[in-house]
């Protein structure tokens, strides 16, 4: 079995949980709390599956109502907040996070990066980086910068969320994948991933934040080479519904928090709530990341503006499926409490 497999397996069983000695009692969610994920193409891709924010529903308990979930990651992004400006400088990218922070309005921030800086060699992920590497001070400067853009990042991140910012979860990115011939050996790339990992995991300490480290707890620091049997991902970067299942099992261990007893998230009630779920993901990504946004907002608003007040209106279709989450949720603990 491959270690990176082998791993999830361990963990799943025994419940691997890696916490910043300062922050080591057990995550706690209280009734209303909005939670965002903030992170790049990992923490995007996890609105279509549903399976974080099913996991920390149940985790939670049934004495936590209300809780609100917000997916705010950006394929491509890394920690300068690069990729999410469109036609104006990388400013304007980390404005629109701090604003899209701040209008949700998070107790706790759950944020993963690093395997974009990972993936990057003689050419860096960021113009700094190159710089960096091409000068030949290789992968020490570039873990400086990647290190302070993330700082920077997290000031930007406690900012926005203001005095109700109890808590921010430093995540760090799960591990590669090798899935064999004619996709790429990921020995190397997990050995520089399990770099920045360390560097995470420091700023963490530094800044007093709770860590969780996913990259061990799926087998990266066992990772030797072998092609896994059964795939967690679709290309040995990017994880598919059966990663996601994985992960979202690890970051509840991590977190120091369990399903309740006798809760398993392969349940019909659950899925019909994870489902519910996706469907509202899909519906906050419509409204926070509107299609055409250029005519909606932007310098041809001119020419569709009008239509730019359609875009609040996904606010009580959002609010509608979040009840209907919420009474789900509730039926699978009255069951629970009647076996």
């Amino acid at each position: 079995m491959p270690a990176l497999i082998r791993g999830a397996t361990i963990v799943a069983l025994f419940c691997c949980v890696s916490l910043c000695p300062a922050v080591a009692e057990p995550l706690a969610l209280k009734s209303g709390d909005t939670v965002v994920f903030i992170g790049n193409t990992v923490i995007e891709r996890a609105q279509k599956f549903g399976h974080l924010e099913t996991a920390l529903e149940l985790a939670a308990g049934p004495e936590v109502t209300g809780l609100k979930f917000r997916n705010l990651g950006w394929s491509g992004d890394s920690v300068f907040g690069d990729a999410r400006s469109y036609f104006g400088e990388p400013q304007e990218g980390r404005d629109r996070l701090q604003k899209a922070v701040s209008e949700a309005s998070p107790a706790v921030a759950i944020v993963c990066y690093g395997t974009g800086a990972a993936l990057s060699t003689t050419q860096g992920w960021t113009n700094e980086a190159s710089v960096a590497a091409k000068s030949g001070a290789g992968d020490e400067a570039s873990l400086a910068l990647f290190r302070e853009g993330y700082g920077k990042l997290l000031d930007l991140v406690e900012s926005g969320g203001g005095e109700g910012l109890r808590e921010v979860v430093l995540v760090s990115p799960p591990p590669l994948e090798n899935l064999g011939a004619p996709l790429p050996d990921q020995a190397e790339n997990n050995r520089r991933l399990a770099r920045v990992r360390d560097a995470v995991k420091a700023l963490a300490e530094e800044r007093g934040h709770r860590f969780v480290d996913l990259f061990a707890a799926m087998g990266g620091d066992d990772f030797d080479g072998s092609v896994s049997e059964t795939p967690l991902t679709d290309n040995g970067v990017h994880y598919g519904e059966a990663g996601y299942r994985v992960i979202a099992k690890n970051l509840i261990d991590g977190l120091g928090l369990s399903l309740p007893e006798g809760v398993l998230t392969t349940d019909d009630a659950v899925e019909e709530m994870r489902d519910a779920i996706v469907k509202k993901n899909r519906l906050f990504f419509h409204r926070w990341r509107p299609a055409n946004e250029t005519y909606l907002f932007l310098f041809r608003k001119h020419e569709q503006g009008q239509n730019a007040k359609e875009i609040p209106m996904f606010d009580p279709l959002i609010a509608e499926k979040e009840k209907q989450i919420g009474d789900m949720r509730a039926a699978i603990f009255a069951e629970l409490k009647k076996r």
